[in-house]
């Protein structure tokens, strides 16, 4: 089944779509081949045109509707489940087409996690960014300096966040509406966007105390209903037993109980410092996501899970890795000349030469009456060769 509720709830997108596009299909094939028409991998620009041209030719048509430039430096990819789009926004230093791929992927997968719409709601990615921006611009005048408490109520900071984004980003359009149509968009946006005014506001608090901007949001990611599955389904991804053999692979100058011993000390404390420059040479995406997961998560079984998914790869990587190589097959007229050679006699001659002894025999100055009729036997061909 696709959806590994009864193992740690990842979302396996290729078991997905194989099942509507048939088991040959490969998905992360298809969607790397894709990327690699349509983006530069020396500038990082993306040519949309290309990108949609050949999207219309590919099977991942039915899950994608066209790629679109993204609005937000963020992230780098989006994916909008009602029209099927997926926005993109250009690479920039350190990101790969390989990074751009997983962050589809990872999108992709809310639109098809069956428990989505049964969540409680929960602050969004959106809103998130957007208060961490607000307060950035506005620490000075949010915060009373003495107390390090925020000085306007909750509803009055929602609606000058609010306001502040759309005269930001909107800023054409907005900033011409007269002020009671300002105020009826602000008040239409913050009944839309905003789920959970508590949430927002407890980011502000954390903000106003002091509180890393990163840590805070990583926190709400981490922690976020929807991204249970997805999370988790990354770690899958980031350390699949194909990714632990690639890094063997890359390492293959060493003997393979030093590379088993080095997986197994990162699988067993991935938090502790050694661990974490194994897990980054492994994966960098991976190993920031652990770190944030097990630093971050409230939620005991994701920490679990996480355990469980690497210990499980590692282990199908283990099983492949340590398997000794195929022994040649002998060819069938190899093993017939093999037989009866070097066999007991039969006779009164019971005792015989052993094959160690008949190499050691230098022809080229042999010993005594036995020595000298074997070499002269052995220039000549005799039976020996098959019965002794």
């Amino acid at each position: 089944m696709w959806y590994k509720f009864a193992a740690y709830g990842i979302i396996d997108l290729q078991k997905y779509i194989s099942e509507n596009e048939g088991e040959d299909y490969d998905f992360d094939a298809e969607l790397e081949a894709l990327l690699q028409s349509g983006v530069s991998p020396n500038f990082g620009i993306i040519y949309f045109h290309k990108l949609n041209e050949n999207l219309a030719k590919s099977k991942l048509q039915n899950y994608i509707s066209s790629f679109v430039p993204i609005r937000t430096d963020k992230a780098l990819a989006t994916f909008d489940p009602k029209t099927k789009e997926v926005g993109l926004r250009d690479l920039q230093r350190g990101d790969t087409i390989d990074d751009m791929a997983q962050s589809i992927k990872h999108e992709l997968r809310h639109s098809v996690d069956k428990g989505r719409t049964f969540r409680k709601p929960y602050i969004s990615n959106l809103i998130l960014d957007m208060a961490a921006d607000y307060f950035s611009k506005y620490k000075e005048q949010l915060v009373d300096p003495d107390t390090k408490k925020l000085k306007d109520s909750p509803d009055k900071l929602m609606l000058m966040m609010i306001y502040d984004f759309l005269s930001t980003k909107e800023k054409d359009l907005f900033m011409r509406l007269p002020p009671d149509r300002k105020a009826q968009q602000v008040a239409k946006f913050v009944d839309t966007l905003i789920k959970r005014p508590d949430q927002v506001y407890e980011v502000f608090q954390r903000l106003a105390t002091g509180e890393d901007e990163k840590s805070v949001i990583s926190y709400y990611n981490v922690n976020h209903p929807q991204e249970y599955s997805t999370l988790l389904s990354d770690i899958n991804d980031f350390f699949s037993p194909a990714v632990f053999s690639k890094f063997a692979e890359k390492y293959s100058f060493l003997d393979k109980q030093s590379i088993v011993k080095a997986l197994k000390f990162v699988i067993q404390d991935p938090m502790s410092l050694n661990a974490s420059n194994v897990l980054k040479d492994i994966s960098w995406q991976g190993e920031y996501l652990i770190s944030q997961i097990l630093q971050h998560t409230e939620n005991e079984q994701m920490k679990r899970n996480v355990y469980k998914i690497m210990y499980d790869n590692f282990q199908k990587f283990l099983k492949e890795f340590m398997k000794e190589p195929a022994e040649t097959k002998e060819p069938d007229q190899f093993k017939e000349a093999k037989k009866g050679y070097n066999a007991p006699r039969t006779g009164k001659m019971k005792k015989r030469w052993s094959v160690k002894h008949k190499k050691s025999i230098d022809c080229s100055n042999p010993k005594g009456f036995s020595q000298k009729n074997y070499c002269k036997r052995k220039r000549r061909g005799g039976k020996y060769k098959t019965e002794g």
